[in-house]
């Protein structure tokens, strides 16, 4: 079918001049690039790494889902238990045990064990998303050319989405991973049709059972959908013939089935009722810890999540729509639009949800970019595209401003690369305005490094007054007479503290942190401010006893407000 072609190949200089000229550069230079598979893959790896090493280690533990991961691995180590999965004396039965037992296995990795920090938790989600832009490089190269491949991967290491789960030591990073795995060769089997090598059947199943190890299901519905959908439009399942099933299936049930029996066992199947039926269904009946949300809420938020691949996107869609019977683009397509469907319907949504289905619209972005179909001539897609600059902007330049404003604190090589970035972001918009789509694209995800090395590395971590648990824990630390301290907390009861206090620490109420307090060791109370009056009451004529050492204040992300704790101990003789 042929379809629109909006711009010349060559625009003339004469209209363009220097944009022209710097157009020309980036085409030269992918070109260059793109002729080596290696040194395209090698570039790519390098360019993710800048995007989401920033941060990585300076970022304390983040509440609360990344601080109950963490915390469970950490005390898999301590028990040696690596069946059960724990919070303190909790059973944590909402995500199979992939995850902690990587977890668990990087902190060891570090020769630190339980006392690594909250970096070491998240090496996997590091990795995951290394390999994740990997496979994207991949599918893109196997579906049209290794400059797609490449510009694919880009785009996916400069996603604010992945970026962010680069950073999380959670699940979603590498279940994106083990999914990018099977979905390359679910478009081998459907492309070529005659069957994968040995090789590639073993990644195959593998991959599908890390997914399911990691995260259950998902990466099941994901590739299954992919599956189904294709299977309808081809009226046929002989495509699927050389995917090894005789040995694959039994091999898939052997690597998953002994933990999944192990826990049954050891949790006389309580870990199944927790994990289905209060976790799952109970997400897929309503919407779950306050993240309900009507259809239709991903196609505005993934705007964000996924810039700057996102504007592309949108520009891309007439083309799309008009190839759609191209097999690489239906591919794509049976990828996203089934997936897609059942988390705008599913009530519980959160912006990760998405994730599986972002290397394909990033492929599919490019294949329509390199045939030059990429629409910019209306008004609106020049309106739209103004996304580009604003969105670099807002957070390269009003992050610095925020940190001023909340924190008083003020970073002047912070604002530097804000102002930087956002000259960057003009940059791209005023190519994308000559209609150089490409190089404004490469210029868009040069963007995200910079905007990375300044929220990420700089200003969040200088957001001190958002991270309570590191504050309370290192004052507790500063205020302590001996060398070992306890901790109990009354009223905030926040993941991270556990992890950055120990898991022996205590959520008490206020009559029964009272009773802490005064018995003999080395122990300090954690009281927030409402609950000063009842623990105080609680104390009774022992409050003579104790001496408020030292006031901490901050600011509660969860529940947005700001909180003041007194840090209690017993007076010194």
């Amino acid at each position: 079918m042929q379809t629109k072609h909006p711009f010349s190949p060559r625009p003339p200089v004469q209209e363009e001049d220097w944009i022209a000229s710097l157009s020309d550069a980036i085409q030269e230079g992918l070109l260059r690039l793109c002729t080596s598979r290696l040194k395209a893959f090698a570039a790519l790896m390098l360019f993710a790494l800048v995007c989401f090493l920033p941060g990585f280690n300076s970022i304390p533990p983040v509440d609360r889902d990344e601080a109950r991961f963490a915390q469970a691995s950490k005390q898999m180590i301590e028990t040696g238990d690596y069946v059960d999965i724990r919070f303190q004396e909790g059973t944590r039965y909402k995500k199979p045990v992939g995850i902690y037992w990587m977890q668990a296995g990087s902190a060891q990795a570090t020769g630190m064990g339980a006392e690594a920090p909250i970096w070491a938790y998240r090496i996997p989600s590091l990795i995951g998303a290394l390999i994740a832009v990997g496979f994207t490089f991949l599918i893109g190269m196997r579906m049209a050319s290794v400059r797609v491949g490449f510009l694919a991967g880009l785009g996916m290491a400069a996603c604010i989405l992945l970026g962010v789960e680069a950073r999380l030591a959670k699940t979603d990073a590498m279940l994106l991973a083990s999914i990018m795995a099977v979905q390359w060769l679910i478009w081998e089997l459907y492309d070529h049709q005659n069957g994968l090598t040995p090789k590639q059947a073993i990644i195959f199943w593998l991959a599908l059972a890390v997914g399911v190890l990691v995260k259950g299901p998902i990466i099941l519905m994901v590739a299954g959908l992919t599956i189904a959908g294709l299977s309808i439009q081809e009226r046929s399942v002989r495509w699927l013939s050389g995917a090894h099933y005789k040995w694959g299936v039994p091999a898939f049930f052997l690597l998953i089935m002994p933990w999944f029996i192990a826990i049954g066992i050891h949790t006389d199947w309580s870990f199944y009722i927790d994990s289905i039926g209060k976790d799952m269904l109970a997400k897929v009946a309503t919407g779950k810890e306050s993240h309900g949300a009507p259809p239709g809420t991903y196609l505005g938020v993934s705007l964000a999540t996924f810039w700057p691949v996102s504007i592309f996107f949108i520009l891309a869609l007439p083309w799309v729509w008009a190839e759609r019977k191209r097999k690489a683009v239906r591919f794509a397509l049976t990828w996203i639009i089934p997936t897609w469907i059942i988390f705008e319907l599913v009530p519980t949504k959160l912006p990760h949800y998405i994730l599986p289905v972002l290397p394909a619209m990033a492929v599919l972005t490019i294949h329509a970019m390199e045939c030059r179909a990429t629409e910019f001539s209306a008004l609106w897609a020049r309106l739209f595209a103004l996304l580009v600059p604003l969105v670099a902007i807002v957070l390269g330049v009003g992050a610095p401003i925020g940190l001023i404003v909340l924190e008083g604190t003020v970073l002047p090589a912070s604002l530097g690369l804000g102002l930087v970035a956002a000259a960057l972001a003009v940059l791209s918009y005023s190519v994308l305005r000559k209609g150089r789509v490409i190089a404004a694209f490469v210029l868009a995800c040069l963007i995200t490094p910079i905007l990375y090395l300044n929220v990420h590395g700089a200003i969040f971590p200088a957001f001190k007054s958002v991270w309570l648990s590191s504050a309370l824990v290192e004052e507790a630390n500063r205020v302590k007479s001996c060398e070992t301290v306890e901790l109990a907390s009354i009223g905030y009861t926040e993941p991270s503290l556990v992890f950055l206090g120990g898991t022996d620490l205590k959520f008490l109420n206020a009559e029964r942190g009272a009773h802490f307090i005064t018995e003999a060791g080395c122990r300090v109370a954690l009281v927030e401010r409402r609950q000063n009056t009842a623990f105080m009451e609680a104390l009774g004529e022992k409050a003579n006893l104790i001496q408020k050492s030292s006031t901490i204040e901050g600011y509660k992300l969860n529940g947005g407000k700001w909180q003041s704790f007194g840090l209690y101990q017993l007076k010194l003789n």
